[in-house]
C-alpha cells in the first residue's frame, strides 16, 4: 500500500550528517531493553531525572481535579487560567509582557514545534536551523516540505555561533529561523550581540524567529541573554516552552507556544484538527505547578550543579577525548573524534563494555557526529560510578 511523501520527510533516521543514517535513540532503546531484562545498566542517555518524581502537590492537584469531574472536553487553546499563568510565567522568565490570548497549549513542546512548522512553512520556503540541534528538528521543520538550511557551530569555533554565517544563510525564501537556548545538546547560549544581529535580520527581512526555551528555567537567569524585549521583536518572535524539565513533568506532555495573536488563530484551527485540547486535569496541575511550585526549578538547578561537579571530578583524565562543559543545565558532552570513532560507535562500545548508555549526537545535525551527550539525570552514586566507567572505556580506546 502507498504511503504519503510526508512519511519520508519525518523519518528521524534521515541522515543530517552526510554519512550513514543514524537513529540517535537506538542506543537508548537498547539500553532500556537490556535493563528490562535484568542487566544493571546506568541510563545517561535521556534528558529526564530518572530517580526523581513530579512534586507530590502537583500530582495531588491532578488527582483532585479528576475526582472533581475535570475530565471532559476543554478549551482547545487551553483553559484561560492556565494560559494566564503561562503568560505571567513567561514574563518572569523573559521580561516580555504577553496576554493569555497569545498562548496556545499543546501536548508538549514537541507538538508545539511541529504545529508551528505546519502553519509557517510551505514547500517553496526555507528554514534555518543552528546545528547541532535537537534531533527531531530536521524532521519537524522539514515535514511541510521546505528546504532545511543548517548553520553549523563546531569545535574549531569552540561551539559558538558565528552570527555572520547565519546572516549569510538568509535568502529571499527564508521564512523561519529556529534557535534553542540553552541549546540541546550543547547547553550553549547566545550573547546579546548575537541576538541583536539575528533579531535585526528577522525584522529587516520579515522572518519568523522561533525560540525553544524548554531548558531555560534550569539555568541561572543572570547567565542568559534573551531577545524578548528587543525593538520590533513582538511581531515575529515565537517562544516555545514546557514544564517537562523545570518541574519534573516529562510524562505529563504539557507545552505551549507564545506568538503574535494572528498566529494563535491559525494554531487554534490546527489544534482543532489535531488534538482537540488537553485533559483538564493536566491543565489544572500545570497551572498549579506554575503558580505554587516555583521552587522546583531552583531545586532542579541546584541538583544539576551538584551532579555536574561530581561528574567532572570523575572525568579528569579522558585525553585525547575532549570534555565540553556548558557550566549549567542537564548535560555535559565528550568530543570523541580524537578517539577515531563516531559518537554512535562510542556509545555502542560503552554500552557493551561498561553497561552505561549515553546519547550519540550523530543525529543532531552537522557538528554532532563526534559528540556523546551525558545526562546528569541519575543519583550521585550511580553517576560517579558511570563516569568512572566512561573514563575507563576511553583509556581502553587510547591503548
Amino acid at each position: 500500500m502507498k504511503f504519503s511523501t510526508l512519511t519520508q520527510r519525518i523519518q528521524e533516521k534521515s541522515d543530517a550528517t552526510g554519512g550513514q543514517a543514524i537513529d540517535p535513540w537506538k542506543v537508548h532503546r537498547l539500553a532500556n531493553e537490556r535493563a528490562a531484562q535484568g542487566e544493571n545498566i546506568t541510563i545517561l542517555s535521556i534528558g529526564q531525572e530518572i530517580n526523581e518524581q513530579t512534586p507530590v502537590a502537583i500530582v495531588d492537584k491532578a488527582v483532585d481535579s479528576l475526582r472533581a469531574g475535570r475530565h471532559h472536553y476543554a478549551d482547545v487553546r487551553g483553559d484561560e487560567k492556565l494560559r494566564s499563568a503561562i503568560a505571567a510565567y513567561h514574563h518572569r522568565l523573559t521580561g516580555q509582557s504577553v496576554s493569555a490570548s497569545q498562548v496556545t497549549v499543546f501536548t508538549g513542546a514537541q507538538n508545539a514545534l511541529f504545529s508551528l512548522a505546519q502553519v509557517l512553512l510551505d514547500d517553496q520556503d526555507e528554514v534555518i536551523l543552528v546545528a547541532p540541534y535537537y534531533t527531531t528538528y530536521q524532521a519537524t521543520f522539514g515535514a511541510p516540505g521546505p528546504k532545511v538550511v543548517t548553520v553549523e557551530v563546531d569545535a574549531a569555533n569552540d561551539y559558538q555561533l558565528d552570527e555572520n554565517s547565519l546572516l549569510n544563510a538568509i535568502t529571499d525564501r527564508t521564512q523561519v529561523i529556529v534557535i534553542n537556548a540553552p541549546n540541546n545538546p550543547l547547553g550553549s547560549r547566545y550573547s546579546r550581540d548575537q541576538l541583536d544581529a539575528i533579531v535585526s535580520a528577522c525584522v529587516e527581512n520579515d522572518i519568523w524567529l522561533v525560540m525553544d526555551t524548554v531548558y531555560l528555567d534550569i539555568v541561572a537567569p543572570e547567565s542568559i541573554d534573551l531577545p524578548h524585549t528587543f525593538p520590533g521583536v513582538e511581531r515575529l518572535l515565537i517562544t516555545v516552552g514546557s514544564l517537562s524539565k523545570s518541574h519534573r513533568m516529562t510524562g505529563w506532555r504539557m507545552g505551549w507556544s507564545i506568538t503574535p495573536e494572528p498566529l494563535s488563530e491559525h494554531l487554534y484551527n490546527l489544534a482543532v484538527c489535531m488534538h482537540y485540547g488537553l485533559p483538564p486535569f493536566i491543565m489544572d496541575a500545570a497551572a498549579f505547578a506554575i503558580e505554587h511550585a516555583s521552587q522546583t526549578p531552583e531545586t532542579v538547578r541546584s541538583v544539576m550543579q551538584t551532579r555536574r561537579s561530581l561528574a567532572l571530578s570523575h572525568l579528569t583524565d579522558i585525553t585525547p577525548a575532549r570534555l565540553i562543559d556548558p557550566g549549567q543545565g542537564m548535560f555535559i558532552l565528550i568530543d570523541v573524534e580524537p578517539l577515531h570513532m563516531s559518537a554512535y560507535e562510542f556509545a555502542v562500545g560503552l554500552l557493551d563494555s561498561e553497561k552505561v548508555s549515553v546519547l550519540p549526537c550523530d543525529g543532531f545535525g552537522p557538528g554532532g557526529r563526534f559528540l556523546a551527550r551525558i545526562g546528569l539525570c541519575v543519583d550521585g552514586k550511580s553517576l560517579s560510578t558511570a563516569c568512572e566507567s566512561i573514563q575507563r572505556f576511553i583509556h581502553k580506546q587510547r591503548g
